[in-house]
């Protein structure tokens, strides 16, 4: 293509409007994005740790509750009229503990004045406490369970959580206190706030807001120690006083910190996750390096790229309407056009593309319902009669038989006319369904009437009719297995007709012969089979002797014997 005038040419239209485009971006990047990106990875960074601290939260109110669950179930289940007999009591606590030992430091019973009696494993120092020195504990006498507070262990040193729930007598009374206790760090507890990391310089904290405690935190120094006073850390005070969410605040170590907090269900804790600003946004003071050295680098780019997409942007246009004119004279077959960008030249190719496929697909389906029933999909007389033709020749050559079985349903019309015909659709629906898992692979199964079935069986080997008596009576079988209309069950039937040949009757004698035995079958009492005299010479061969003597009668019982 000839350029004639420059200030006319597409290639220095893209080449001005996008040294322009390059131009008003740097400016944006410099004086707004910049900024704008700071306050957005802050915020990506504060809703990062709410996730975070939100799923720790969660994770730990399971921890928590699963041994609240626990205590409470233990609790219906202890003995209660033998509370005083020690030695009982610590076998049930030995027993259960080792069962699930859920509460690392074990489990203790408590009588209702408080004092422990019994615990397991024994530790120093617990029986000589009293429960009811906890402030909660009246709550346990009124039925009740406590989680208590976060202390020191007498035994241990280290910090604990306590567990208290009631127990009851017969009668229904608080009688004893069944307790466990676990350190705050045990294994498969809270040890694994430990391990999390939150960046090299973040940190978790399991935080009491009754006692301003830090409880657990991924920081092994903080643990079991007092926040700041109040006024230090003003984010961390509006915590502490209900505030639940994210935001960025002066830390008491006068560092600006990202803090989310989290509520712990079922307790009154939270969890804070903590991140310094600076942390948090590594990545603005290399951006705007690379937005500096990016604007340059596009803008003697862009005159390089514009120039080669101008060559060759239009060759698959080009070649698109070249291929599709020879489609439309009749040189190619139709097929899709190859679409080798997604731009607008692409969405144009893929749209004919389109175009094709749904007149592909509409010839496909009108093809489809040429051949097949619309309400249950199987072939219909067309495509079954071509499947028979086949079927014949084929076991001509293979000297194997053919089977042909007619199927009429019984007791169909009451239920179509009662119920209507959307609950005869779903009949049909069902039964052919039902009838498409006996059919074997290979076989044809087809809808011929209203409610007439053919299946077309092949490859049959001598004797041709025990392989197609076989298939009568499992067909017998699972149409007469109940199918539930509106709540209610309703039972059908079948009458088949048999009919089999080695490959050297026409297609239209084994049809009708197989039509003949059922209406044969129907004679008989429904809901059984007759097999049709062997090799039906031709079309006019009618059943003109009782089944009896036609061929092979069998009631439907036999179909469950």
């Amino acid at each position: 293509m000839k350029i004639k005038r420059f200030d006319c040419s597409l290639v220095t239209r893209l080449v001005l409007f996008g040294l322009m485009l390059i131009g008003i971006s740097a400016v944006l990047r410099y004086h707004i994005l910049i900024g704008f990106l700071e306050k957005e990875q802050a915020q990506v960074a504060a809703d990062q740790q709410s996730i975070i601290a939100s799923y720790l939260a969660q994770d730990i109110g399971y921890r928590v509750q699963e041994r609240v669950r626990y205590l409470e179930r233990l609790a219906l289940h202890l003995p209660a009229d033998r509370l005083e007999d020690g030695h009982a009591m610590q076998a049930w606590l030995r027993e259960h503990q080792e069962l699930q030992p859920l509460f690392a430091q074990g489990m203790f019973v408590a009588a209702a004045n408080g004092q422990i009696l019994v615990d397991y494993p024994t530790l120093n120092g617990r029986r000589a406490l009293s429960l009811a020195d906890y402030p909660d504990f009246k709550r346990v006498l009124q039925g009740a369970t406590v989680i208590c507070p976060p202390l020191l262990s007498p035994a241990t040193g280290r910090p604990i959580m306590a567990v208290l729930t009631p127990v009851r007598d017969a009668h229904g009374r608080v009688v004893g206190i069944l307790g466990g206790s676990t350190e705050l760090t045990a294994a498969g507890f809270l040890d694994h706030l430990q391990r999390a990391q939150l960046g090299p310089t973040g940190s978790f904290l399991l935080i009491s807001p009754e006692q301003r405690m830090i409880v657990a935190s991924s920081d092994e120094a903080l643990v079991y120690t007092r926040l700041p006073a109040t006024g230090q850390d003003l984010l961390m005070d509006q915590a502490l006083q209900g505030f639940r969410g994210n935001g960025v605040g002066l830390a008491a170590n006068g560092v600006n910190e990202i803090k989310a907090f989290a509520p712990v269900p079922g307790t009154s804790w939270l969890v804070a996750a903590t991140l310094p600003l600076a942390a948090a946004l590594p990545t603005v003071e290399r951006t705007r390096a690379l937005i500096a050295r990016g604007g340059l680098i596009q803008a003697a780019m862009v005159v390089l790229l514009v120039v080669l997409a101008y060559l060759w942007f239009f060759r698959p246009l080009r070649r698109a309407a070249a291929l599709a004119d020879r489609m439309t004279r009749g040189e190619l077959p139709l097929s899709p056009l190859p679409v080798d960008r997604r731009d607008e030249v692409g969405q144009l190719t893929m749209a004919f593309n389109g175009l094709l496929a749904r007149l592909k697909l509409h010839q496909a389906e009108l093809q489809h319902q040429a051949h097949h029933d619309v309400l249950t999909g199987l072939p219909n007389r067309m495509m079954l009669a071509e499947r028979m033709q086949a079927a014949l020749t084929h076991a001509c050559r293979e000297r194997n038989g053919v089977g042909l079985l007619f199927l009429d349903l019984d007791g169909f019309k009451p239920i179509n006319d009662t119920l209507g015909h959307k609950a005869g659709d779903q009949v049909l629906q069902e039964i052919t369904r039902r009838l498409r898992q006996v059919a074997r692979h290979g076989d044809t199964l087809a809808r011929v009437g209203g409610d007439e079935f053919v299946l077309l069986v092949t490859d049959l080997r001598l004797p041709f009719e025990q392989g197609a008596q076989a298939l009568a009576e499992k067909c017998i079988k699972t149409v007469s297995e109940p199918i539930c209309l509106d709540q209610r069950q309703y039972r059908l039937g079948v009458s088949v007709g048999i009919a089999v040949c080695d490959g050297s009757c026409d297609a239209d004698s084994l049809l009708q012969a197989a039509d003949q035995a059922m209406y044969a079958a129907k004679a008989n009492g429904r809901g059984c089979y007759v097999i049709a005299p062997a090799r039906p010479a031709c079309a006019n061969t009618a059943l003109s002797a009782p089944a009896e003597t036609a061929g092979t009668t069998r009631p439907a019982d036999s179909a469950h014997s």
